[in-house]
């Protein structure tokens, strides 16, 4: 199984990426092969929305760190997205990288029964955390499965820590992230 994990917190060590890093670390030890990215420290732009995927090539245009990132998710398995909720959203670096996967989507994606170029199978795992309670930003994690959803990643999970703060300690985490093993032992066949 091949897994490709999109880090979106600024934070290596932040509530997100630790999540995303354990459901790894487990795949990893039952013989999947991880690829993680760490958004915050590569070189890229976002969507130039040159509509270069629909008219000239199949793939997004611009050739940058997240060329390879785009190109491994086309391989995978399964696709790890995490990030923090900052100010009503993901963060401006995974919503970047949502923006440039508008190249996976076919020119008239609204009018096919398959609307995405990403070969069909695929599982989505979305990863969000928050410092506020879980009544808010009900409307984030709704979105994102809906990209999920949209991309073809039909067995998708979401796992939504609320109300842990950038201070949090292991056993904060402890729920979310043995949620995310438990996943990673499913998924993995174990």
């Amino acid at each position: 199984m091949k897994i490709v994990t999109v880090l979106g917190s600024p934070r290596k060590k932040g509530n997100s990426n630790t999540i995303a890093m354990a459901f790894g670390d487990k795949a990893e030890s039952l013989g999947a092969e991880v690829k993680t990215y760490h958004l915050n420290g590569m070189n890229f732009k976002g969507c130039q929305g040159c509509y270069a995927c629909k008219t000239k090539q199949d793939s997004c245009i611009l050739k940058d760190d997240l060329t390879e990132v785009l190109e491994a998710i086309h391989e995978a398995d399964v696709l790890v997205m995490a990030s923090p909720v900052y100010f009503w959203d993901i963060s401006g670096q995974l919503k970047s990288f949502v923006d440039r996967t508008y190249s996976y989507l076919r020119p008239d994606f609204f009018n096919r029964p398959d609307p995405c170029r990403l070969p069909e199978g695929k599982k989505g795992l979305l990863i969000l955390t928050q410092g506020a309670e879980e009544r808010e930003h009900r409307d984030v994690p709704q979105k994102y499965e809906h990209f999920m959803e949209h991309y073809g990643l039909h067995d998708r999970k979401t796992i939504r820590g609320a109300g842990i703060h950038e201070s949090a300690t292991a056993e904060d985490r402890a729920p979310y992230v043995q949620e995310a093993e438990a996943l990673a032992r499913e998924w993995c066949g174990r």
